[in-house]
């Protein structure tokens, strides 16, 4: 159960959650409507400036840069966690991952025993498709799952129990599910081997489009319904397998090969989503579809890709630590929101601090869906349709930080690895133990790159958000 503490915090989430959805001109909230649908995108182990829109200077991603164009493009947007299953557990239910037992990537038992976390998201919390369904949505999960079900654990509970009608994953989850071919980790062939299927096989390279074919065909078959789709796609998390074409795409473009393959799957992927944007907008259903796409962390910091003087494919920009790390670099991503009947073009919002756990109570505000108790997330609605957000209740990240010390994948260099827990409360974000030692403090607002540990400079902040830490911390479920 969550402790005293944990409870007045979410009574305050609660109410800053009220105060932040009053926040724009009454005129303007009286303009909100309802989507009639609502397609999300997550794209695995993404940069920040991946996309050309938020700089990438070496290859184009046209399709991705219009929506954010036509749309909106927030700039202070953090997910709950650096890595895949937590980053996704916050997203799904409202909730800093931790709180949910999901502290790392969900892997084989004696991984999880070891991280000191659960095998699966618990399918009785409060979930976004769960709320939507409620409210008439017809729902469906496409691509990547990684919430339960793979490895060596068969019993977890399908997609479907979570809130959707119907799903289709690969090897992080059961169900209807497509298995790459290039089975280099032999994850595919755990999978298959659990069962549950159907199963089928095809090569990494051809799965985002038949993630949006499968979309495409969900959408088709609920044109009497409004529909919400997951469609979390997994080209740019390695390993890269682009086929010929899609290489031919990008000749030259990437500094080693490594870089020409990764580019080589993320413009093949934007070019999936433009797929997707035109048959929306043939069939008319473009302009009354909310489409909300950003990412689960940041990029890849393994140390194969230092070779040689090497970098990593995946850019950061500037912002310090990459995927497994909570300095921004790890949880930093762009968060793009495009709805021609509800957001203006051309917006930019570098003011609202938001986070992953905010897209459940904003999004289901907008679908007209009844809103859980307990969630840590605050509606992002003003910001969408009026004006930013000046201030919002504090974010807390965890990663790693139960079980056995070093059990967290991290990333290579040294000046990446942070502490294990973090908080974000207006410009600063202070990161620490569990029990406060080691307490790191960065202004956001004039360091970005968290260059600068602050903490001696202003040692009633550091004080106050340490102590926050770790209260917060000791309400977490073990």
């Amino acid at each position: 159960m969550m402790g005293r503490n944990a409870s007045i915090r979410t009574l305050l989430a609660c109410c800053c959650l009220v105060l932040a959805s009053c926040a724009a001109p009454p005129e303007r909230q009286a303009e909100v409507k309802r989507p009639k649908n609502i397609l999300f995108i997550l794209v695995d182990d993404l940069g920040y400036a991946d996309f050309s829109v938020t700089g990438n200077r070496k290859v184009q991603t046209p399709n991705i840069d219009s929506l954010a164009q036509q749309g909106l493009l927030m700039k202070q947007f953090t997910v709950a966690s650096p890595i895949c299953s937590a980053s996704r557990a916050g997203l799904m239910t409202g909730r800093f991952s931790a709180e949910t037992r999901i502290v790392s990537f969900i892997s084989n038992r004696k991984h999880n025993e070891q991280m000191g976390q659960a095998n699966w998201l618990d399918p009785t919390l409060p979930t976004l498709p769960r709320a939507l369904h409620d409210a008439g949505y017809a729902t469906a999960h496409i691509g990547k799952w990684h919430l339960g079900g793979g490895r060596d654990i068969g019993e977890a509970p399908p997609i479907t129990e979570y809130g959707f009608d119907e799903s289709y994953t690969q090897f992080e989850g059961l169900g209807p599910r497509v298995l790459m071919k290039e089975d280099t980790a032999k994850l595919a062939s755990q999978s298959a081997a659990l069962g549950h299927g159907p199963i089928e096989w095809a090569p990494k390279s051809t799965l985002t489009e038949r993630y949006v074919s499968k979309t495409l065909d969900f959408i088709e078959r609920s044109a009497d319904r409004p529909w919400f789709v997951q469609l979390w796609l997994d080209d740019v998390h390695d390993p890269w397998h682009p086929d010929d074409a899609q290489l031919q795409s990008v000749p030259g473009k990437g500094d080693d090969a490594d870089e020409e393959r990764f580019f080589a799957v993320l413009v093949a992927m934007d070019a999936q989503i433009g797929r997707l944007i035109d048959k929306l907008r043939a069939s008319g259903k473009l302009d009354d579809t909310l489409i909300v796409l950003t990412g689960d962390n940041g990029p890849s910091g393994a140390g194969q890709y230092y070779k040689n003087g090497a970098t990593p494919p995946g850019d950061a920009i500037h912002f310090r630590g990459r995927k497994g790390s909570l300095y921004e670099g790890g949880v930093r991503e762009p968060l793009i929101v495009h709805w021609p009947k509800g957001i203006a073009p051309g917006k930019q919002d570098s003011t609202t601090i938001a986070n992953g756990v905010d897209l459940f109570p904003t999004l289901a505000q907008l679908g007209g869906a009844k809103l859980p108790a307990g969630l840590d997330g605050a509606s992002l609605v003003a910001s969408w349709t009026g004006s930013p957000i000046e201030s919002r209740p504090d974010i807390y990240y965890a990663y790693g930080g139960f079980g056995v010390p070093g059990k967290s994948p991290r990333p290579h260099l040294d000046r990446d690895v942070s502490p294990p827990f973090a908080i974000r409360s207006g410009d600063w974000k202070l990161l620490a133990r569990g029990d406060g030692t080691d307490a790191e403090l960065y202004n956001l607002a004039t360091d970005p790159s968290e260059s600068s540990n602050v903490a001696k400079d202003n040692p009633e902040i550091a004080k106050s958000l340490t102590e926050k830490v770790v209260r917060w911390r000791k309400t977490l479920p073990q």
